[in-house]
């Protein structure tokens, strides 16, 4: 979740309290008992599954004298409202500091948490600051001070830097937002889940594509399940390793496509290699490297480079190739755009470092060519990284489905 809603409506079905009374029912395994547990009586409990219900549109339980039975529909929704649960405990005892054995206590704060405290903290992380989150939501800075101060009590940990005139999270306030924004992104998975139970072949895919994918693979993936689902909603978002990794790992975007790192990521993350996609030195068309029979490395340095800016692994990989010329050649623009470097090699002599699908796929019939000049460092995968505990909904595993297929028929 990248952001948050200026207003959340009293039916909203992410009301913390009503998810929360619900597993208590789940757990008790009737609304008598979990109101007891819960310390609520039984007519509250009874009206907040009853609000849950309608914010579905559907029905949870199966109500008798023996107790409270979920229904299909709830079983769908309890294996979401369990995730979101575990993810927000365990975003609890990481911010405490508490070990696995403080599972219990977590679970305690997490129930105590508000719609409000969370929205607000959220907000907090993602706006930069108290006022620009309380103008984002729409509410008064008195509020969104308040919700703070709350969720800071909940705790016993700091999550703000108080200044004078602001009021920003800091370092564990921001990794408690993300934890709290991917588990409450559970709910909104649980909504496609129930369509999809319905019958409504519809849902949301969100993607996020890294430089050098050629565009034409995905749209060949996303044509696929748009034939299969024509009411799927895709939405692609372009951006570099880092910012891609920051929404992933938020559940703003379900997958990420495109060259894998090196070494591969673990931990929170899962690479998936999907084929080889190796380096190429590229030129416009008529550039003199492009008619010369044998190329050595050392022509290289003959001529201006365009390169991506550091911290890139193609950067990394054209400095290792400077490494073994002679001289180094001179680096006449650096540039996060594709775009720009690539009207750079088509309107001058300048050379750079592309992938072989983003010449032969992305420009085809375009002015550029791969020249013959095999490296050593050269070597690339593509591939997908999705979160580690991910489980996307039937939409997104075809899609992922389809991406395998479009890259097995172009092998």
């Amino acid at each position: 979740m990248s952001g948050v809603e200026r207003a959340q409506p009293d039916d909203n079905p992410a009301r913390l309290r009503r998810l929360f009374l619900f597993d208590a029912v789940c757990e008790a395994g009737g609304i008598g008992q979990a109101a007891v547990r819960a310390g609520r009586t039984q007519p509250a409990v009874s009206l907040a599954i009853g609000k849950l219900e309608a914010s579905f549109g559907g029905q949870l339980f199966e109500r008798g004298f023996g107790g409270s039975e979920l229904t299909g529909e709830g079983v769908i929704l309890q294996r979401r409202v369990r995730r979101m649960l575990e993810q927000m405990e365990r975003a609890v005892a990481n911010a405490t500091g508490h070990s696995s054995s403080g599972t219990a206590n977590a679970g305690k704060i997490c129930r105590h948490l508000t719609d409000t405290q969370v929205r607000c903290h959220i907000a907090i992380a993602n706006a930069g600051s108290a006022a620009e989150a309380a103008q984002l939501l729409g509410i008064s800075q008195p509020a969104v001070h308040r919700a703070a101060r709350q969720i800071e009590q909940n705790l016993g940990v700091s999550l703000y830097r108080r200044r004078v005139h602001s009021v920003s999270a800091n370092a564990a306030g921001i990794e408690f937002a993300r934890c709290l924004s991917l588990a409450l992104h559970e709910i909104a998975l649980a909504s496609d889940d129930l369509a999809y139970a319905r019958g409504q072949l519809t849902g949301k895919v969100a993607i996020g594509v890294l430089p050098l994918l050629p565009p034409r693979l995905i749209a060949r993936a996303i044509q696929r399940l748009r034939e299969r689902y024509p009411a799927a909603r895709v939405t692609v978002d372009e951006g570099s390793h880092a910012q891609l990794l920051r929404e992933l790992r938020a559940g703003a975007i379900d997958i990420i496509v495109g060259g894998l790192r090196a070494p591969r990521l673990t931990g929170s993350v899962q690479e998936t290699e999907l084929f080889d996609d190796p380096y190429v030195i590229a030129v416009r068309k008529g550039h003199r490297l492009a008619r010369q029979q044998s190329i050595a490395a050392h022509d290289l340095a003959d001529y201006d480079w365009v390169v991506p800016q550091r911290h890139v692994p193609r950067r990394a990989v054209i400095d290792s190739i400077f490494a073994r010329l002679p001289v180094t050649p001179p680096l006449v623009v650096e540039t996060s755009s594709l775009a720009m470097m690539v009207a750079m090699l088509v309107e001058s002599d300048c050379i750079t470092l592309l992938s072989r699908s983003q010449i032969r796929e992305a420009y085809t019939g375009s002015e550029m060519v791969a020249l013959e000049l095999k490296t050593p460092e050269a070597s690339r995968a593509v591939g997908f990284t999705v979160r580690t505990d991910w489980l996307g909904t039937a939409i997104q595993q075809a899609f992922v489905e389809h991406l395998r297929e479009e890259c097995e028929t172009r092998s």
